[in-house]
This record gives C-alpha cells, structure tokens and sequence, in this order.
C-alpha cells in the first residue's frame, strides 16, 4: 500500500514537473520572439518609450494636437516613426512610395485591433473590414466611384467648398491659424449630403447634435486606442468613458436610421409614382389607340359609302 502511495505522488510530481517545464519553455521561446521584433522595430527612429507603458503617455491628447504631433515627429525622422502603445508597437508611414507599398499589397490586408473600436460606430465597412470581407467590399462599392458617376456631386462639391473658402476669406488676414475645423466640416457636409442626400449644414452650425457627437466619438475612440488599460470592453465600462460613447452612437445612429427611413419613404413614393405614371401611359396609349382605331373605322365607313353611291 505504502509503495502505491509513493507511486501516485511520483507520478504527481511528474506532471506538474512536465506542466511547469513546459510553460517555462513556451515562455522563453514567446520571450526569444519577442525580443526578436523588438530588436527590429527599435530599429525605426521613434521617441524612447517607458517599460510597459511605452509612449502612451505621448500620444494621450486631442485627436488634433496629437495628428500634429505625428506630422512633427514623421517630419523630424524623414517619414517613418515607431512609436510604442504600451507592449505593441505602432509604425506610422507618411511618405507616398511608402503608403503604396503596404495599399498595392493583395498579401497584407488584415488591420490592427484598434479599427475594432470604430466597429460600435461604423461596423465592418470598407474602412474596418479586413481579408475577404474588405475585398467584397470594394468590388462592391468601387462602381460607385467611377468618374461619370462623381460628376453628377460636381454641384455639391463646388458649392460646400465655395462656402468654405467665404468662411476661410474672412480669416484671411495675414495672420495663421488652424483650417482644419474648417476642412473637417465641409467634408462632412459633402459626405452627408452625396453618400446619404441629406445637407446637415455643419459649416453653418457645428454646434449641432450631431456634429459635435462626431467630434466626441473620434476624440473617445483615439482616447482608448492611445490608453492600454482602456482597451478592454470591461474595464472600459468599468473606468472609461462608456456611457458618453453610447450616448454619442444613439445620436449618431438615430440620425443614419432615420435618415434611411426617410430614403425609404421617398424612394417607394417615387416607385408608386413612376407606377402611376406608367399606368396613365398605357391607359393613355390604349385610349390614342381606340382613337385611331375608331377614326379609321369611320374613314373606312365614309370610302365604302362613297362606293356605294
């Protein structure tokens, strides 16, 4: 009995020998990997980053001081910059041979998990799907970008930029300042009004509902893409900013649904019309035709008379 005993505790003792050393293997060998690509993305000029944290602590400002960041640094380091969110890292390209390389690849198609917190707001469109899901995508939208079909927004585009060019005039004084509120807002007015018909007029009011919740939703979405202990949907819950995040998609998604309601509305308008009107046609074809038929009964009745006499 005793020797049975002593067994099972060897035998004990082997497994969790064998569990441990083999964790202690995978470790080492996800550690010698890791340091591998560290070793090749320390390679790439960037700023020095704090252990664990990395430059979080950098890039965690508004979306505009930090885009103005990047320019700075891509523009100090000749166009290509690393930068660390906390144990991942983050390579940014600005010059065009370098964008192409990665947007011709058919190899490289998947995108970082950070596109995964615009999900909420835009789904798995063109701009956050990957693989084939992303290519489907663009077969299917790319007809929609043909040139014969862009010139039929020429208006809209000449006439939201005329009025952002009067609003750009009148700070044109000599003295710099900041067009990108500018730009922002009359490409939102465009986007609007060709992708969806409908002119929301942010250049006259960008103090609306809904401007400002596109605003605060792309400034709560770099927030947690620039913060590593937000990035977790429960601890985002927990500490961030989740209830204003929900907030901003139900006045964002209230007014593309109610949008879609109103297109849909006009559209079966439109269809019982263009049905309406086909009906008149034929019933008025069909009433041209009697017309016709009968007046050439009644020539037909005239010559036979006429033959009689």
């Amino acid at each position: 009995m005793t020797w049975q005993l002593k067994m099972v505790e060897l035998g004990s003792s082997l497994v969790t020998y064998s569990v441990l050393t083999l964790l202690t293997v995978m470790l080492a060998n996800w550690f010698y990997k890791r340091r591998q690509k560290v070793l090749l993305i320390e390679q790439i000029p960037g700023p020095k980053a704090l252990p664990i944290l990395g430059n979080a602590l950098e890039v965690n400002v508004e979306p505009r001081e930090f885009f103005q960041r990047v320019v700075g640094g891509l523009g100090i380091v000749g166009g290509v910059l690393r930068v660390w969110l906390g144990v991942r890292p983050m390579v940014l390209i600005s010059l065009p041979n370098q964008v192409e390389v990665i947007l011709s690849s058919n190899k490289h198609l998947d995108k970082s998990r950070d596109y995964t917190f615009l999900h909420p707001w835009l789904g798995t469109g063109l701009l956050t799907s990957t693989g084939s899901k992303w290519h489907s995508r663009r077969k299917m939208l790319t007809p929609a970008f043909h040139f014969k079909i862009l010139e039929d927004f020429l208006e809209v585009f000449n006439s939201q930029s005329t009025k952002m060019v009067e609003k750009l005039a009148k700070k044109a004084d000599g003295q710099r300042f900041d067009i990108f509120p500018y730009i922002t807002l009359c490409t939102l007015d465009v986007i609007c009004e060709t992708a969806m018909g409908v002119n929301i007029k942010a250049q006259d009011n960008s103090d609306s509902d809904y401007v400002k919740a596109v605003y605060r939703i792309g400034a709560l979405v770099q927030q947690r893409q620039a913060r590593p202990w937000l990035q977790s949907d429960l601890l985002y819950r927990l500490i961030g900013s989740s209830k204003e995040h929900d907030a901003c998609l139900k006045i964002l998604h209230g007014f593309s649904y109610g949008t879609i309601r109103s297109r849909r509305i006009e559209f079966q308008k439109e269809k019982t019309n263009k049905l309406a009107k086909h009906m008149d046609d034929e019933i008025i074809g069909e009433d041209q035709d009697a017309d016709s038929k009968s007046e050439e009964d009644g020539k037909r009745q005239e010559m036979a008379i006429n033959d009689c006499s």
